[in-house]
């Protein structure tokens, strides 16, 4: 393939060319950049237009058969009380008596939040609106969801009257495509989330969805690039070393899935109440109000000792800065290559460690928009703790971009948005000390791709305009809001005309 009259954007520092080149494609590598570059016999021909080109974007951390469920989900997001959740559930029962739509299937539904919740919720205020329909409400960090009486007897969980949370959760996620019509809704799901990916210039995910999810990719195909994530139930079933291609075709015949890393869930979340941390914090659940450690340090330990044995890499989801700090002992202790998920809670001394272990971050800006006044109200005294993009950054520490979704949307350019203002609304930045530019969220988004270059992965996009200038600064050397608020727009706003997955156009 030829692709013509492209601006190429650079790496962190760099800005795009100022003159269009052409960028050949061969054998799913980028063979040659330069002007006016001969087409051979045979060859595509993509034509630019003068379009800016960059490496293409990536999602280090989604749910894929979550997010596959999401376009048929009931929305809670923003209900701020048990009540008010329960009235949309009878307002979607009613909607399918009406219809006679999904009548048997089981409802789920996803996005509120227990922080928000004065009035627990409990199974028998809801098995008094849904009778013997299999429901299932997730919270929006997925780290708990309510469940009625019939959902739980299906999914074989024992009864109670609160919430089911953390590794019980966990264990039943799995088990969801068991409910009836939730498979189908992921066979449906997963074609709808490659498509709206790759429109948005997304060529590859790290899936971290629990069980086997490697399978799932391998019997479906993909027309993303994908690592899958292991957990330590399943280590037994890691098909050969790690970064081994998994049989798993794409479009073209060739497979773009392969193993990733081991996932491990050390602690729980904002939200939920559960995030472990160093000091207490209002209603925080555990011992003294510090959040829940779900795995012993030694166990830890011996888990990464034996990821590393079979030559996997280990991602840690630590949200709490007592998490953190756990997780790197751990890491160091085991000498396995890591990285942080979500290090969304760090002091100092654990930014100093990540750099020192070259132990990297992946983090979700777009969940700072909506953790912002969590935050504030329960880790008030500790909130220059939180997101510390800049600050990891400069000391050294790898930093790639996710989502979590379907906790946030699979969107990297509302991520970057999100990096650069960290803000969703008429207020300042929050935290404005800890602003990227944008090419800094950039490089933060390609899977460690700094530029397009010669004998680099044939993963391109084209977008309409180059919306990654700096942000000018103040003379305080932070940046001037109204100018990160007019660079965050522009990057939700952009436009992306074409998404080539190693050499072969997949969408525009």
């Amino acid at each position: 393939m030829l692709i013509r009259q492209v601006r190429v954007r650079g790496g962190r520092t760099a800005p795009a060319t100022a003159r269009p080149v052409d960028l050949r494609i061969t054998g799913g590598a980028i063979a040659e950049i330069g002007e006016h570059v001969d087409r051979r016999p045979g060859e595509d021909v993509l034509d630019g237009g003068g379009a800016i080109a960059i490496p293409g974007l990536w999602d280090q951390h989604v749910h894929s058969s979550q997010l596959a469920q999401a376009h048929s989900r009931l929305d809670t997001t923003g209900a701020g009380s048990a009540s008010a959740i329960l009235d949309l559930v009878q307002q979607e029962l009613a909607r399918r008596r009406e219809t006679g739509r999904r009548r048997g299937e089981a409802l789920v539904g996803f996005g509120h939040r227990l922080v928000d919740l004065v009035v627990p919720p409990t199974v028998p205020m809801l098995d008094q609106v849904t009778g013997e329909v299999p429901t299932v409400l997730i919270g929006g960090d997925a780290h708990h969801a309510w469940m009625n009486s019939a959902a739980l007897r299906a999914l074989g969980a024992p009864p109670r009257d609160g919430v089911v949370g953390e590794d019980e959760w966990f264990d039943l996620v799995s088990l969801m495509p068991t409910l009836p019509g939730v498979g189908a809704q992921v066979a449906t799901g997963m074609a709808m989330l490659q498509r709206q990916a790759l429109e948005r210039g997304v060529v590859g995910l790290v899936d971290m969805e629990w069980g086997r999810i490697w399978e799932t990719w391998q019997a479906g195909g993909s027309q993303l690039r994908v690592r899958t994530a292991v957990y330590t139930e399943d280590l037994d079933f890691v098909p050969g070393p790690t970064g081994m291609v998994l049989v798993a075709p794409g479009p073209a015949g060739e497979s773009l899935v392969e193993m990733g890393p081991l996932k491990v869930i050390l602690d729980g979340a904002l939200g939920s109440h559960t995030a472990y941390t160093r000091d207490s914090y209002a209603g925080g659940h555990g011992p003294a109000g510090h959040g829940v450690l779900t795995w012993e340090p030694e166990e830890l330990v011996a888990a990464l000792r034996r990821a590393k044995g079979l030559g996997l890499t280990a991602a840690v989801h630590a949200i709490g800065d007592a998490a953190a700090g756990v997780a790197l002992e751990a890491i160091e202790r085991a000498q396995i290559p890591a990285r942080l998920e979500h290090a969304q809670m760090l002091s100092d001394q654990d930014v100093v460690a990540m750099a020192r272990l070259g132990v990297g971050a992946s983090v979700q800006p777009a969940h700072l928009l909506g953790d912002r006044d969590p935050t504030e109200e329960l880790w008030h005294d500790r909130t220059d703790q939180a997101y510390r993009l800049r600050d990891l950054l400069d000391a050294g520490v790898e930093m790639v971009f996710g989502s979590d979704a379907p906790v946030a949307p699979l969107d990297p350019w509302l991520a970057m948005a999100a990096a650069v203002h960290r803000s969703a609304d008429e207020r300042e930045g929050w935290l404005p000390r800890q602003q990227l530019q944008p090419r800094e969220a950039l490089a933060a988004s390609t899977d460690g791709v700094g530029a397009l270059a010669v004998g680099g992965r044939a993963d391109v996009v084209l977008l309409e305009q180059d919306v990654f200038e700096d942000v000018p600064l103040g003379a305080d050397g932070m940046m001037v809001d109204a100018s990160a608020r007019e660079a965050a727009q522009r990057l939700r706003e952009s436009r992306v005309l074409a998404t080539v997955v190693a050499g072969r156009v997949a969408a525009g």
